[in-house]
């Protein structure tokens, strides 16, 4: 499980929790907010099975009054498929971009799908028979969200991971897909010019005019993994960025660290407190 992010983002021996200050002046000019948000790792803590993160009650309790403020613009950015994470989280009045951004569900039932190769069907069919073949085994397992698919590992005992891991990449490689490192997992992603971080500016240009946000909007992101470095790199200079992590040297473009999620909870709980004053 890669820690790194790639592209300029630098090692900065950034310190744990060290946001409250920093975010109450961020947003002391108290306005238009966008609150871009990642779910697993970020809303729920790491579990062994995705179906297995829930979302903690007062976090969606935290969600649904932030979503209310006339002002706050919420999505949630995922590597889910988006009607999984909706349904997650229970809320019907944000937006929900998953696939990390190749799909979108929009609060009115429209929905935004990025344009994806003619021959990804096929590619995926094929995909998924080469790594049932080979390693799905020892508690390895694929989940197919459509626009990507994610194979899991974190059930394989710890001696066979590296042979599954290694094995899984040029498996997903040779098939003509991007393989990302996630927790315990590898993400096949279609080999297009999206992530995160396109999606993220997408919102912003559509919510509040293109590029019209920049300097008038805040917008806070938080993300636990290397693909959300894409977010954090894309909105740099025009974000307050955070990332979840157990590593206090890692090297990130976020503008902070948080230890885990409870930090985001802080967070929430403080946005609230100036939002909804």
């Amino acid at each position: 499980m890669a820690q790194d992010c790639s592209g300029n983002c630098v090692k900065q021996n950034k310190v744990f929790d060290d946001y409250e200050t920093y975010l109450t002046q961020y947003l002391q000019d108290v306005g238009n907010l966008a609150l871009l948000l990642d779910y697993d790792g970020t809303l729920t803590p790491i579990v062994a099975h995705p179906d297995l993160a829930k979302i903690p009650p007062e976090t969606k309790k935290l969600l649904e009054e932030l979503a209310s403020v006339p002002n706050i613009f919420l999505a949630i950015i995922s590597g889910r498929n988006p009607d999984n994470v909706k349904q997650m989280v229970g809320l019907e009045n944000i937006v929900y971009a998953g696939n990390h951004g190749l799909e979108v569900l929009y609060p009115d039932g429209k929905r935004y799908n990025h344009q994806l190769p003619t021959e990804f069907g096929e590619q995926v069919k094929q995909l998924l028979t080469n790594l049932e073949k080979s390693v799905v085994k020892d508690g390895a397992w694929i989940e197919n969200k459509g626009a990507s698919l994610t194979f899991h590992f974190r059930a394989v005992p710890p001696e066979k991971v590296s042979n599954i891991e290694k094995t899984a990449r040029e498996i997903i490689e040779q098939s003509g897909f991007k393989v990302n490192d996630a927790h315990m997992a590898l993400e096949a992603r279609p080999k297009v010019e999206w992530n995160k971080g396109s999606i993220a500016l997408l919102l912003l240009d559509q919510k509040f005019g293109k590029d019209k946000w920049q300097g008038t909007v805040r917008v806070i992101f938080a993300g636990d993994d290397t693909t959300d470095e894409d977010a954090m790199k894309a909105l740099k200079g025009h974000a307050a960025t955070f990332r979840i992590a157990t590593d206090q040297n890692i090297k990130t473009s976020a503008e902070k660290l948080l230890s885990s999620t409870n930090s985001v909870i802080d967070i929430l709980r403080i946005i609230k407190k100036i939002y909804k004053k």
